[in-house]
């Protein structure tokens, strides 16, 4: 029996609760659709085009730039302004075209945003933010269903906010958490390994099919 399974028997034994999103979570802003018992409470953020995020852009900045696609950047507090916030989020982007992906995204620190749609736990000491990130990950082509529109798509967030989580006692979120850490960062060394072995094949391949300083047979004599 693996170690989650021995918490939930001794810390659940009646089975794992299931929440609906809005019961646990609160967002940047009230949606149209979603009805008002639902959210009675917002975090408001002011974000950016992306273009102006973008113009943010420096290298050694300690401020992230969420952008809504894969775009990972850096900025200042100076340069963010009134758009710096703090805090540990998950974001979903607001607008994607058809056929991209739905990168879903966690930080926790200094950000400045652009139109994404963020969500953080209600409540640290029920829901861990970490885990609400990993748990939507695996919810990631379920979510992307609900995205709804020709051209640039928009998710119906009633549906997202309808779906139901899994809320485990905090110790088995964090254990899940660390198993999930340890998995990301294995992958990010292989993928850096990959990489760097792509990089040494290129070389190879260039270097043996150029032939430059080889000596024609015609010229040896």
């Amino acid at each position: 029996m693996s170690r989650i399974e021995e918490m939930i028997r001794e810390l659940c034994p009646e089975g794992v609760e299931y929440k609906q999103l809005w019961e646990v979570t609160v967002w940047d802003k009230k949606f149209n659709a979603v009805e008002r018992n639902k959210q009675k409470k917002v975090y408001s953020y002011k974000y950016l085009l992306a273009s102006e995020l973008f113009d943010l852009e420096q290298e050694n900045g300690d401020v992230r730039l969420l952008s809504t696609g894969e775009y990972i950047g850096w900025t200042t507090e100076e340069l963010a302004g009134e758009y710096l916030y703090e805090g540990e989020i998950v974001t979903i982007p607001w607008g994607k075209s058809i056929g991209a992906k739905n990168p879903i995204k966690y930080y926790k620190g200094k950000f400045v945003t652009a139109d994404n749609r963020i969500a953080t736990s209600l409540n640290t000491s029920i829901l861990s933010n970490k885990y609400l990130y990993y748990w939507m990950m695996s919810q990631s082509d379920a979510i992307d269903k609900f995205y709804r529109g020709a051209g640039i798509k928009h998710p119906n967030m009633k549906d997202v906010l309808d779906m139901e989580i899994p809320v485990p006692p905090l110790a088995i979120q964090h254990e899940i958490v660390n198993i999930l850490d340890k998995f990301t960062e294995l992958e990010a060394e292989l993928e850096a390994e990959l990489e760097a072995r792509r990089k040494q094949y290129e070389y190879y391949r260039n270097k043996l099919l150029s032939f430059n300083g080889i000596t024609p047979p015609s010229k040896m004599r």
